[in-house]
């Protein structure tokens, strides 16, 4: 009888450690992303935020204020201009928080040798927002007198065409600008790296923080993060692979080519924000905005 008991009761635990597993969390994501090199961050990790959830790309900076302003958003991850997001949080615009920097600049001036001396204007873009700021920020050394236009792709058109000796550009229409100049007979070159002046003048390192990735209040995104750190910061490995599978048209980009070539001037890093809060700091002051603890996403 005591044998019948026992065996019972090891039946008994035997089928509590078997039972069935919970079900696992619900890992996916929505994502919102602007074009062109914050897309970068996220190639090693594209396919899987898609699976679950969703990758939106967009041109402008509109539908991020949009978004960043909603309550009910849909998009747990919001990547924008940190000026952008930072300029809600301190009007109290926005539920999101800041947690971490995804791009450290990547604004170059390109022209033909010896034209920072010489006469006449250099082409610029972005009038009021972070180029024009970068610019005036830094001083860069020449006697051309600076002429506004409202796109890059303007910039491009007058270098190919020798309208201007000299214009603002940012990767990887840089390197695509190179090129394209070559093979028109042209030799144009980067003759001055923003992010070095912007470091010189400022005492910071690394150039200034960009794009950031702003998250919904109780998100967890620990996974993502992990991987894109791991991707940025080990050689973004088979980068062109990525850029072949998605499609660069998908992301705003330029052919693969150009843009696995462009890679190291697109300074994509992640960091977390709480990190580096002295240059973030900085940079926002460039903007009359006030850093704040509370910004960051605990």
């Amino acid at each position: 009888m005591k044998i019948i008991k026992w065996l019972l009761l090891f039946g008994l635990v035997l089928s509590g450690c078997t039972s069935t597993p919970a079900e696992p969390e619900d890992t996916s994501l929505n994502v919102l992303c602007p074009s062109g090199a914050p897309t970068l961050a996220f190639l090693s990790s594209y396919e899987e935020i898609t699976a679950n959830g969703k990758f939106d790309v967009v041109d402008g900076s509109d539908l991020l204020v949009s978004e960043l302003s909603k309550a009910d958003s849909e998009y747990d991850v919001i990547v924008a201009p940190i000026n952008v997001g930072a300029q809600l949080l301190a009007k109290g615009a926005t539920t999101y928080r800041l947690d971490s920097v995804l791009t450290w600049g990547n604004l170059y001036v390109v022209g033909t040798e010896g034209a920072l001396s010489g006469e006449g204007t250099i082409d610029l873009f972005g009038e009021g927002a972070v180029p024009q700021k970068i610019y005036e920020t830094v001083g860069l050394e020449t006697s051309l007198t600076p002429t506004y236009l409202s796109s890059g792709q303007l910039v491009q058109a007058d270098l190919l065409s020798g309208q201007v000796q000299a214009g603002l550009l940012a990767e990887p229409l840089v390197t695509a600008t190179i090129q394209k100049a070559q093979s028109q007979g042209l030799t144009l070159t980067v003759l001055a790296d923003l992010q070095e002046l912007y470091s010189e003048k400022t005492g910071t390192t690394g150039g200034y923080p960009q794009a950031a990735i702003f998250v919904k209040e109780g998100t967890d995104i620990s996974s993502l993060t992990e991987k894109i750190n791991d991707f940025t910061s080990n050689g973004y490995p088979d980068a062109q692979t990525y850029l072949e599978t998605i499609g660069t048209d998908t992301l705003g980009l330029p052919a693969a080519g150009v843009v696995v070539q462009s890679m190291e001037r697109q300074n994509v890093r992640y960091v977390k924000a709480s990190e580096v809060t002295d240059q973030i700091s900085a940079f926002l002051e460039l903007f009359n905005i006030t850093f704040e603890d509370s910004f960051l996403n605990a």
